[in-house]
């Protein structure tokens, strides 16, 4: 077989392994206490990709080196039943999480259209689209070019102090990208996936998400954070029982109102590190350097993953 083919064929099959292996990392960490754990929103989003890009980091910057460093040239070898039932796993993923991906961008343009925004036309930053549409709408849609839309019957409800906090709310959504950090969380392709706990950690993001998005709007201005505070609630009013429109949408009143308002009342929070997240960051940066001396041991493991079978 092609040296080529057979090092993809081992790419794959590891990302697999490893994807499958971090999944299982990332449910007990959840069960450990992650759940209660106060932590911010790069906290969480770092948790639900840890098996999808850990599984990319270790496999490109580990497994590759040390099978091109240890692996014969010109050498043809057969790969066995496992390594080609691994990779295919691995190319499932990928395309399922292609999928998802694609149906949450069709789901956001499709909004837009129904908004009358033009789900084409080019980004323009935070700017503001004042539509007369049937839903009592403000939300920042899509991930490459979002859009903050408004609607007129939110306008109309709310005082010019109000709609100002509620925009500068989105405004904040739009600096975070936060679009794109939930367009990430949903098309990771990983086995966490086709779990409950996907949707868990995505939801608890978006929580803390807003909240985070409320603190930057209104900083420690008093008047600011009481503008906000009746603002989400006249729109949660509005919106009574309708249901998020589209997965890359950021509505401002569909998460958790009644916390956030409490959380505008009280006193400003102090700042939290993102904790999980840097040391994750940590690790992926030494993990690359502490697997140099193993490479000859780690190239015979995926020799025997490669004739794994046979």
């Amino acid at each position: 077989m092609n040296p080529a083919v057979v090092l993809a064929l081992v790419l794959l099959a590891t990302y697999a392994v490893l994807a499958l292996g971090l999944s299982a990392l990332a449910v007990l960490a959840w069960q450990a206490g992650l759940e209660r754990a106060r932590a911010t929103s790069l906290d969480f989003l770092a948790v639900r990709l840890l098996p999808s890009a850990g599984a990319l980091l270790i496999a490109l910057t580990v497994v590759l080196p040390a099978f091109l460093a240890f692996e014969p040239r010109h050498e043809q070898e057969a790969a066995g039943p496992w390594l080609w039932l691994l990779a295919m796993l691995a190319g499932a993923a990928l395309v399922g999480g292609i999928c998802r991906g694609w149906r949450a961008v069709r789901a956001a343009r499709a909004l837009l259209r129904c908004c009358g925004a033009d789900p084409h036309g080019a980004g323009t930053g935070p700017a503001v689209h004042v539509v007369d549409c049937a839903e009592p709408l403000v939300a920042v849609i899509g991930a490459w070019r979002p859009r903050i839309v408004a609607s007129e019957s939110v306008r109309a409800a709310c005082s010019g102090e109000e709609f100002r906090a509620v925009l500068a709310h989105e405004a904040a959504h739009v600096a975070a990208r936060d679009n794109l950090k939930l367009l990430l969380a949903i098309a990771a392709p990983d086995p966490l996936a086709l779990t409950p706990l996907a949707s868990r950690l995505t939801e608890r993001w978006r929580t803390v998400a807003e909240c985070e998005a409320d603190q930057r709007a209104t900083g420690g201005d008093d008047e600011r954070r009481l503008a906000l505070a009746s603002a989400l609630i006249k729109v949660a009013r509005l919106r009574g029982c309708t249901r998020r429109g589209a997965a890359l949408a950021m509505p401002v009143a569909a998460d958790d109102v009644p916390g956030r308002v409490r959380a505008l009342l009280e006193l400003p929070p102090r700042p939290m590190r993102a904790r999980v997240f840097l040391a994750l960051a940590g690790g992926a940066l030494l993990l690359p350097l502490l697997a140099l001396p193993c490479y000859a041991q780690l190239h015979e493991l995926i020799e025997q993953l490669v004739h794994l079978g046979r």
